[in-house]
């Protein structure tokens, strides 16, 4: 992914910069990449067993997904054709879009987390071995707020299409025709950039509950081996 997002830039650049400046957009994305596959590497040292350190591996990975929309925007500093007071309110929208969608998916998961965490934990978590089912958890942990509150989802999509239409055609009033197009590009990477920035934000956060229940319990919890029975409900032991 991470080069496959530095060939998007490249062959964006084919089209919109002059060759000289396609081959520096180039060499700037592939160093890039491959600077980000090397901490993504490096993140695989961090004992990947445990189930704190498996989290945050799975943040870093999703990395490579941010990496593959800021490829989509990233010719734009070559263009001559645009202002620079363009290109930085690009920049600042998608550093808000992903800053937004960090803070939004950390938040969304510490809610469910306070509201059914106990909950989920009495179904999937063995403390005498230390051992936490953390996916069928959070499956839980969205399958217990979705029933809540169903029509949430629907809300942010309408609300997500109704800035993307803002973007694609606000601009053209205030900055112009040729600066629009340009803004309107950034608007459609947002939702995008703002999605996989949510994924990470969400993650951090897991691995934070993590680290905290390991805390409060004692305990060092390990990535459930594949295979292994997992831990059955309380309901499912009654009916039983």
């Amino acid at each position: 992914m991470n080069l496959f997002g530095a060939g998007l830039a490249w062959a964006l650049a084919d089209d919109l910069v002059t060759p000289a400046a396609q081959g520096e957009a180039g060499r700037l994305a592939l160093s890039a990449a491959a600077l980000l596959t090397a901490c993504q590497a490096a993140m695989c040292l961090l004992k990947p067993d445990r189930l704190a350190h498996a989290l945050l591996l799975r943040a870093g990975l999703v990395l490579s997904l941010v990496w593959f929309f800021v490829c989509g925007i990233l010719p734009l500093w070559w263009m001559d054709e645009v202002d620079l007071p363009v290109k930085w309110f690009v920049l600042l929208s998608l550093a808000v879009a992903g800053g937004a969608g960090a803070f939004l998916g950390a938040r969304r998961f510490h809610a469910r987390w306070l509201a059914f965490g106990e909950e989920a934990l009495a179904r999937h978590y063995d403390r005498e071995q230390g051992l936490l089912d953390w996916d069928a958890l959070t499956r839980q942990l969205a399958k217990r707020a979705n029933a809540r509150a169903p029509s949430l989802d629907r809300t942010r999509v309408a609300v997500t299409a109704a800035a993307v239409v803002f973007l694609l055609v606000a601009p053209g009033y205030v900055f112009g025709a040729a600066a629009a197009a340009v803004i309107a590009w950034g608007g459609l990477i947002a939702p995008g950039l703002g999605w996989s920035a949510a994924l990470i934000g969400a993650t951090l956060a897991q691995a934070a509950a993590v680290r905290r229940l390991q805390r409060r319990d004692g305990v060092l919890l390990a990535v459930l081996p594949q295979g292994m029975p997992r831990k059955r409900s309380r309901q499912g032991q009654r009916r039983r």
